[in-house]
C-alpha cells in the first residue's frame, strides 16, 4: 500500500511543482492527489484534446478551475507530457 500511494503522491507533487513553476494559481492548496489549478478557457480546450481531467467550475469570465487526479496507475511519461503542454 505504501509503495503504491508513494507513486501516486510523487506524480501529484511533480505536477503541482510544474504548475507552480509555470505561474499557475490554484483554487485550493493541494494536500492529496487531487489538484485544482486555474486554467484559461483556451488552455482547457487545448489540453482536453489529449488529457483527461474534470472542469470543476468557473473562476472568472475567461478561466476555470479544473481537477487533475493522479493514481497508482499514473505513468510518469503522462505527467511529463501534460507538463510539456502546460
Amino acid at each position: 500500500y505504501m509503495k503504491v500511494s508513494r507513486h501516486c503522491m510523487d506524480m501529484a507533487y511533480k505536477l503541482i511543482d510544474a504548475l507552480t513553476e509555470k505561474g499557475y494559481a490554484f483554487s485550493v492548496e493541494a494536500q492529496t492527489n487531487q489538484i485544482f489549478p486555474i486554467l484559461s478557457d483556451e488552455k482547457i480546450e487545448e489540453l482536453s484534446k489529449d488529457f483527461a481531467f474534470t472542469p470543476w467550475g468557473r473562476y472568472d469570465e475567461t478561466h476555470q478551475i479544473v481537477r487533475f487526479v493522479t493514481s497508482f496507475m499514473t505513468k510518469e511519461e503522462s505527467v511529463d507530457a501534460l507538463i510539456e503542454k502546460l
